[in-house]
């Protein structure tokens, strides 16, 4: 028995079943949004749109006790507000530890949709980049 079948017991099937669809088109959207990051006149719409499927992932993950995935997505969530704040902290370290949070993300969504396991975290998102 994995996640989804636990989850599918603890909560009605169609919330589960909307969870995955959507966290399937959140996932989707992640990178391609993250590499536009490099792109100064999208810039600002696309750390908003980020900030949004980030804060979206970590409401739905924390309603159905997915532990993992609300901490991982509280994090993105945060280096999002920061580059709200400051959008010329957009570099090279933030983009990559940004599409690993993409991958992990992408990872995570497979693991729950095959009724697997979540897998362990990625060590290298533990870098998170900070302000120089």
């Amino acid at each position: 028995m994995g996640i989804r079948t636990r989850l599918e017991q603890q909560f009605d099937y169609d919330i589960v079943d909307e969870f995955l669809d959507h966290f399937d088109i959140m996932t989707e959207m992640m990178e391609p949004s993250i590499v536009a990051l490099e792109n100064a006149s999208v810039r600002s719409d696309k750390i908003n749109e980020l900030f949004r499927i980030f804060h979206n992932i970590k409401s739905a993950a924390s309603f159905l006790k997915l532990e993992r995935i609300h901490l991982l997505a509280e994090l993105a969530e945060e280096m999002m507000e920061r580059l709200r704040a400051d959008e010329n902290a957009v570099d090279e370290k933030v983009i990559d530890w940004l599409l690993l949070v993409s991958d992990q993300m992408r990872a995570w969504y497979l693991e729950l949709s095959e009724d697997g396991e979540l897998e362990s975290i990625d060590p290298k998102i533990l870098n998170i980049p900070e302000n120089d």
